[in-house]
């Protein structure tokens, strides 16, 4: 049987297949008997079925819509007698035949997302799920199918993209969620997890409800839900060895605190600017009471010939030529150029004044994974030029723009920025997200103090003096916390 059980090298172009920590971790927190009914019903290159039965799981099922690799899958694990491989398309009920849905102990798997087969049209397909919108979502009907798989009392485990548990858009989804399921847990994984893909996903394990355990009541209010967020990829082999009912990580959410928001990295944002709040000695206010904000333009595409590298050195032509600033000029430390430098003429169709940002502007990348949120300030006329459509433009009215920039690549203003940002690709936020973020009001003349250092900090980075710039601004970091919480 062991000989069965080693791993081979299968074709992994049709999809982002999952680490085998993560199985194991998945598998370990599903306290099932050993002849319990399993299935995986996207089995894809059997890694869950592989490590089931490793763990001396005897009843297990898997359903792959791939039939090379159904056959690979049986052939590699054909001396184990409790396994069923069927090939076939899990969201198609006639691929079920006899396997009765509502029997399964535990649906387990990674089903497939944002790749060839990323969105369901079939209205033959469509018809058997209430979740059944036109041109749904794959990941959408999988999650149903798992909950429709399992008996009443049976558990779900399931990888599912972050905007499940986060967009606005799919709050229906989430509300099935709750309306057919105790939700145990969540767990927030790190990008690159799947190797070639840098999209968030979580872990959803939750327990199917029967219909007598009435809908949201008391008993449903005092549920807590642990809310887990892997760090990075080097955590995730110690993941395997994670009990999450015994874990001092993370935190616990009641069933309420979660209608709306279930992804942890919010819970944990918004936990942590509670505790900032509650600790502040002096007063926040929203940023929309204290700035106006608008979004820069730039048409990307064929509009190439339309950007120039370099401008002449003379005027007047050299003014008849304006900056195009985009999210890599940014940094925390000031603006930085000499490389992919571009040009919009003023009298071309690219250009838009209303998209130029002014010396007193703070500039807000608005978009990007690691550098959503990310801030500069125009501090003189060097630094003037149009935001490309990435940029949130800042104008202030009642807060000092130097210090309002540093605040937002802070650590206490990123965790403010973190709260509002939404994402599963990439990250983003929105103007009117942004207005949300508190900004800590300091006296006038402790913003001006930080005004004057972050147009050194500017200066030494401008020259080239990093480490110069670096040690200003945790200069101020810390400056920002002694004033803040008066410690």
């Amino acid at each position: 049987m062991t000989d069965a059980l080693e791993p081979v090298e299968l074709d992994r172009t049709e999809g982002y297949f999952t680490p085998s920590t993560v199985a194991e971790f998945m598998i370990s927190n599903s306290e099932v008997r050993k002849d319990a009914r399993i299935i995986d019903p996207a089995a894809g290159d059997g890694t869950f079925i592989q490590t089931l039965l490793r763990r001396g799981y005897r009843r297990v099922w898997g359903i792959e819509v791939i039939e090379a690799r159904a056959a690979e899958l049986r052939e590699r694990m054909k001396a184990y007698n409790g396994l069923s491989i069927l090939s076939g398309d899990a969201l198609d009920l006639a691929t079920l035949g006899s396997w009765s849905v509502g029997t399964f102990d535990v649906a387990i798997g990674n089903p497939p997302f944002s790749y060839r087969r990323s969105r369901v049209s079939d209205e033959r397909i469509l018809a058997n799920f209430e979740l059944g919108r036109p041109n749904q979502a794959i990941e959408i009907l999988f999650l149903e199918r798992f909950v429709q798989l399992v008996r009443p009392s049976g558990l779900i485990r399931i990888i599912l993209p972050m905007n499940i548990f986060a967009n606005t858009t799919l709050q229906y989804v989430r509300d099935f969620i709750l309306e057919n399921l105790w939700i145990e847990a969540v767990v927030a994984l790190p990008r690159h997890t799947f190797g070639g893909t840098s999209a968030k996903t979580a872990i959803l394990f939750g327990q199917k409800r029967g219909k007598s355990w009435g809908v949201r009541g008391d008993l449903w209010n005092q549920k807590r839900v642990k809310l887990v967020s892997v760090p990075d990829v080097k955590s995730l082999p110690e993941l395997a060895k994670m009990t999450i009912d015994k874990t001092d990580e993370g935190l616990l959410a009641s069933m309420t605190e979660i209608q709306t928001r279930m992804d942890p990295d919010y819970h944990f944002a918004r936990a942590e600017t509670s505790r900032i709040l509650e600790s502040s000695k002096v007063p926040f206010a929203p940023l929309g009471e204290l700035a106006d904000v608008h979004t820069g333009f730039f048409k990307y595409g064929d509009t190439g010939h339309l950007v120039h590298s370099s401008v002449p050195r003379k005027k007047p032509e050299r003014d008849k030529y304006i900056r195009l600033l985009k999210a890599k000029n940014l940094s925390i430390y000031g603006f930085r150029f000499g490389v992919d430098d571009f040009f919009i003429r003023k009298d071309e169709e690219l250009f838009r004044p209303w998209a130029c940002v002014n010396v007193g502007d703070v500039m807000v990348v608005r978009v990007g994974a690691g550098c959503v949120g990310r801030a500069t300030c125009v501090i003189d006329e060097r630094y003037k030029g149009q935001a490309d459509d990435w940029m949130l433009i800042v104008e202030h009215k009642r807060v000092n723009p130097a210090y309002l920039a540093f605040y937002l690549n802070s650590s206490i203003g990123r965790t403010f920025v973190m709260r509002e940002a939404q994402g599963t690709g990439t990250l983003s936020i929105s103007k009117g997200k942004l207005l949300k973020v508190q900004v800590p009001m300091l006296l006038e003349n402790e913003q001006s103090e930080f005004e004057a250092q972050v147009k050194k900090m500017y200066d030494a980075h401008r020259l080239g003096k990093l480490d110069r710039a670096k040690s200003i601004f945790a200069s101020l970091e810390k400056r920002l916390k002694l004033l803040v919480f008066k410690q």
